[in-house]
């Protein structure tokens, strides 16, 4: 056995049993899923923050106990500090249930109620248990109920699902099994949405705010700036970005992390200045981008020939606008008319891309190298005689 384990009983290191040592009534339905064929049984039901605090213990981490044994991953100091954050931002906070295993419960009563089994059981306190799905949740509410005047959130409710595996422990085979399966189902198996769909969806933060704003941008009579952007990372027909795309470009534009952003736009009057200087810079920008040509059957090729869809145009756009500023900020004759982009008119098949080495002939296929969105601003800023930024001149 490893020297990290510590402890030569392998079950009495896993056993976790109730914490506060009482028992934990519970009301639950009876629900029926695909587990069910393996003998258990699954309930559905919600616990108040305390009764999770006192009864559920958290897997000891690998540093503790030999990775080969764990049926559960380590909670890591970030994902507790992400809950953290959202707790303190967020004015309507919601967690995700959370899924149980225990060996076994003591039914108590069970009624008929709306055509489904309402169930009334205790969970002993020597009962072995294992949150398999929200661990970190359970951190994080253990930590929370712990502050001082943190008593008002005793009686907050969290969702749970409850698989009784109807074992004698949760280490033997059968037990190791379904939890380490169920694991996988929920974190391997499920596609999570694309980052564009969720920062689109998110408007917890001013920087979130600020980029959903923008998204309403006028940029003809026909068209906002969220008819060309892609809200769901996939590309459509007339769409030139996806929105992670355009949160980047504005950030080099801003020169800002999302972070110093949230810090620097928690002011209002910040807020508002904000989003005027980038609804001008982004009207700019648009006026001279030929998005129309992407309004075609065949725009899927038309967007992989053309060079201003690509992801390091777009940054090198964010680097030209921030050159520009800079200049505006010390000479106020200048305005953004002076973005007259006409390299976005050269394909990545011109000639003056591989010449400037932002792009590579290999056999006849062209390719973007990576990383040349800072090569792409200087070569702009040279053409239409902008100072470069610091980032461009490193």
């Amino acid at each position: 056995m490893n020297a990290t384990t510590g402890l030569s009983d392998i079950d009495s290191q896993l056993a976790i049993t109730s914490p506060s040592g009482t028992n934990l009534t519970l009301a639950m339905f009876k629900s029926k899923e695909g587990i069910t064929q393996q003998d258990v049984d699954t309930f559905e039901g919600v616990m108040t923050f305390k009764e999770l605090a006192d009864s559920f213990g958290i897997e000891p981490n690998s540093d503790l106990v030999d990775e080969k044994y764990k049926r559960q991953r380590d909670v890591d100091t970030r994902r507790i500090n992400g809950f953290k954050s959202y707790w303190g931002s967020s004015k309507a906070t919601v967690f995700p249930n959370i899924t149980i295993f225990v060996n076994e419960i003591d039914v108590i009563k069970e009624v008929d109620l709306a055509g489904k089994t309402l169930v009334s059981a205790s969970l002993k306190p020597e009962s072995s248990r294992l949150i398999s799905d929200g661990q970190g949740r359970t951190t994080f509410i253990k930590w929370l109920l712990a502050q001082e005047q943190m008593t008002e959130f005793e009686r907050h409710t969290i969702a749970y699902k409850l698989i009784v595996t109807n074992t004698r422990t949760l280490t033997c085979e059968k037990s190791n099994k379904l939890i380490k399966q169920l694991f996988s189902d929920y974190h391997s198996n499920i596609v999570k949405p694309s980052q564009s769909i969720s920062k689109y969806f998110d408007s917890s933060t001013p920087f979130s705010r600020l980029m959903n704003a923008l998204l309403e941008i006028q940029l003809d009579d026909s068209h906002q700036l969220k008819d060309v952007i892609s809200l769901n990372g996939k590309i459509k027909r007339g769409q030139v970005w996806n929105f992670v795309q355009l949160n980047s470009l504005v950030q080099k534009f801003l020169k800002v992390t999302p972070a110093t952003a949230n810090k620097q736009l928690a002011d209002e009057q910040i807020y508002t200045c904000t989003l005027e200087l980038c609804t001008n810079f982004l009207k700019q920008i648009f006026s001279q981008i030929p998005f129309s040509e992407l309004d075609t059957d065949n725009y899927l090729a038309v967007h992989e020939k053309v060079m201003y869809t690509k992801a390091v145009f777009a940054n090198a756009l964010g680097f030209v606008g921030r050159s520009l500023l800079d200049e505006m900020l010390i000479d106020y004759k200048r305005t953004w008319d002076e973005l007259s982009l006409e390299l976005i008119l050269k394909d990545k098949l011109d000639k003056f891309w591989i010449t400037s080495k932002v792009t590579l002939n290999d056999e006849g296929k062209i390719t973007i190298i990576k990383g040349t969105e800072r090569r792409i601003g200087a070569l702009l800023c040279r053409e239409l005689r902008i100072y470069p930024c610091t980032e461009l001149l490193a």
